[in-house]
């Protein structure tokens, strides 16, 4: 492809493609924002229908405590059941159009006693109710309307006896048994008010909620935008809506699953309508769980408005785009003559022709590049003899310094082969004890250091044996020292004492002529709680009490492997309590520098151990590790480190 063609390409993939980012972002940005928005919005308006129905209920019962006070006790004109139902509801005012039925619930059952009659106090004159019906439950129903007469009784009255079960309708008592129940567990108990007569609480008047009033009336003064349509739900599964057309259209909405709004709000599966791409659903339980209120919201058209607009934002942001590639073309025409004339003139001089010049003219990068080339044209013939000479004297360093790269190969493979066979001498794996928690570092200072340690398997008797040695200097020489001792120790019977094996070590080793190697080894034998301990010219072994942290310092007098043939050695043991720790090491982190020059020490290598010694086993190395990381800033020390920490499991 040619590089107008790139040009123009990268131009449109340059721009287009940012464009159609930012304006899908764009998009996606602002349906979040609007969906959220909506999804605030609705629930804060469902908080408006609690708020709405607290306020309508406190209506109804000032209402009722006005009613209460207002009963008519012996009026004759109030004696027609149909007279005083009128007076009841017109007394009610607003709230008759939530109450469909009132209940007097008498508040003193008088006793019927030889020679009384039903109503009446013998002992004298007392509350007798209101004109008709004194001492007895009764109530008043607006159920059906006027016209609806119950059987066994007068126009609009109720009768009931003392149990409150109904003598004559059971279906009226259900109602209102239901209506009861409804406003009990919506309001946290009945919409009643006491009936006072002559300063005395004579009765209890109780009204029968209607619900699909009370909430339409409340659902009416909820403010909508947008569509939104506002809805209540109680236990039953009564839906409740200000308009019975909105009832149809909840009805049309399907949640995830294609299962309908209605059913899965019903079922309490609030959580599949949440995420729907065409509505908004925010629910809100209130009365204990027996009530939910919602809003619906269509946001589906204002989402299309949106892709609309983003579209067409896309639409103008290419059209502006295509125009500036007018502009971009002739630019790019201009600057690819230039760089094929450059190149011509570049193939010239790469076939030899020592004459070729760019003459391309202009201040910009391309003619700054054309003078750079004519420059190296003009000084590439002064060089070319430089070249004839430097060439002879570079076939000279070339063939000294494969010469030299073949021998620092055969070193570094040399090198490479001692540190894998040294590495295969250290354990693969530390062994699993069940009194021991046993954990191990090594860090060499060169290529093939001389530290070591190793483990035996182990018994039957529970008994363990650690190694940890340290071999004068580095390379293939303390290679080999780790070498020997490593199979003194394969081939020696484990259960030997350690003391002894220490004397015929040094002995086998004094006679192999081996010149001045010799190695530093401690050994320590861990059975039944104790740790027996022989050491060949090591640091002492650093023991860790429990819960103190004290630590002790156990050194066993000896030489290294190899100074003498006839040396003795002396051997220790040492009680572990549940808790101990030993730290076995060599002398490479106490001989450690610190920053200002001096070496670490005994001494404070002790005082860290006493800091960690009761940490696991794991814990206690990490953290060593981490201290010779800080004392080796280039990661290399300046000679092998070498700890194990052996410690015997707390009592859980």
């Amino acid at each position: 492809m040619k590089l107008r063609s790139q040009l123009i390409l990268a131009f449109l993939v340059l721009a287009v493609l940012p464009l159609a980012g930012i304006v899908g972002y764009t998009y996606v940005s602002s349906a979040r924002a609007f969906r959220a928005a909506v999804e605030a919005e609705s629930l804060e308006v469902t908080r408006q229908i609690s708020v709405g129905l607290l306020r309508t209920r406190d209506d109804v019962q000032g209402y009722m405590r006005r009613l209460g006070t207002m009963l008519p006790f012996d009026d004759p004109q109030y004696a027609d059941p149909e007279a005083l139902v009128e007076f009841l509801w017109s007394t009610m005012g607003d709230g008759a159009d939530f109450v469909d039925g009132l209940e007097l619930v008498p508040a003193v059952t008088l006793e019927r006693e030889s020679g009384g009659e039903p109503g009446r106090n013998p002992d004298g004159p007392g509350p007798r109710g209101l004109r008709g019906i004194e001492g007895r439950r009764v109530f008043w129903s607006r159920r059906g309307g006027p016209e609806r007469l119950p059987t066994g009784g007068r126009p609009g009255e109720r009768p009931m006896v003392e149990r409150g079960e109904v003598e004559d309708d059971e279906a009226d008592l259900e109602w209102a048994r239901r209506a009861r129940d409804w406003t009990a567990r919506v309001f946290g108990g009945p919409v009643s008010t006491p009936v006072h007569r002559d300063g005395d609480v004579v009765a209890h008047l109780e009204a029968a909620i209607r619900p699909e009033n009370l909430m339409r009336d409340v659902l009416r003064r909820i403010p909508r935008s947008g569509g939104a349509v506002p809805f209540a739900l109680d236990a039953e599964g009564e839906i409740f809506t200000s308009e019975p057309e909105e009832l149809d259209l909840l009805g049309e909405v399907h949640c995830a699953g294609d299962e309908p709004l209605l059913e899965a709000l019903a079922a309490g599966h609030e959580d599949l309508c949440q995420g729907m791409s065409e509505w908004v659903v925010a629910t809100q339980a209130a009365a204990g769980g027996e009530l939910i209120y919602g809003i619906v919201r269509p946001i589906g058209p204002s989402l299309a408005e949106m892709r609309n607009a983003s579209l067409r934002n896309l639409g103008v942001g290419v059209g502006i785009l295509s125009l500036s590639l007018l502009a971009v073309a002739p630019l790019s025409n201009r600057l690819t003559r230039r760089l094929s004339h450059l190149t011509r003139q570049v193939d010239r001089l790469a076939r030899g022709d020592a004459a070729a010049r760019a003459r391309l003219g202009g201040r910009d990068e391309v003619g700054k590049l054309g003078e750079a080339f004519n420059r190296m044209a003009r000084d590439q013939e002064k060089s070319r003899q430089q070249l004839l000479e430097q060439e002879r004297y570079r076939r000279q360093q070339e063939v000294d310094r494969r010469l030299l790269e073949a021998e620092n190969e055969r070193q570094t493979s040399e090198l490479e082969e001692a540190r894998r066979f040294q590495l295969s001498l250290l354990p693969t794996a530390l062994p699993e004890h069940p009194d021991l928690e046993i954990a191990a570092f090594l860090r060499t200072a060169s290529e093939v250091g001389g530290d070591y340690y190793d483990f035996s398997r182990p018994r039957q008797d529970g008994s363990l044996t650690i190694a940890v040695g340290d071999a004068t200097g580095h390379g293939a020489r303390a290679g080999t020292m780790v070498t020997v001792v490593k199979t003194l120790l394969a081939s020696a019977d484990m259960g030997l004492d350690l003391a002894d094996f220490l004397s015929r070590s040094t002995a086998t080793i004094r006679s192999m002529n081996l010149g001045r190697r010799s190695m530093a080894l401690v050994l320590a034998r861990y059975r039944e709680g104790s740790l027996e301990l022989a050491s060949a010219g090591m640091p002492p072994v650093l023991i860790s009490r429990c819960p103190s942290g004290e630590v002790e310092e156990i050194m066993t007098s000896g030489v290294p492997l190899g100074t003498l043939a006839t040396a003795s050695y002396e051997r220790r043991r040492v009680r572990l309590e549940p808790g101990d720790g030993a730290l076995l090491m060599s002398d490479g982190l106490p001989e450690m520098l610190k920053e200002d020059g001096e070496p670490v020490g005994y001494p404070a290598v002790a005082e860290r151990w006493r800091e960690v010694g009761q940490h696991s086993a794991e814990d206690a190395v990490a953290e060593f590790e981490r201290w010779v990381e800080e004392l080796s800033p280039q990661g290399v020390p300046a000679d092998d480190v070498t700890f194990v920490v052996v410690r015997r499991r707390p009592p859980e």
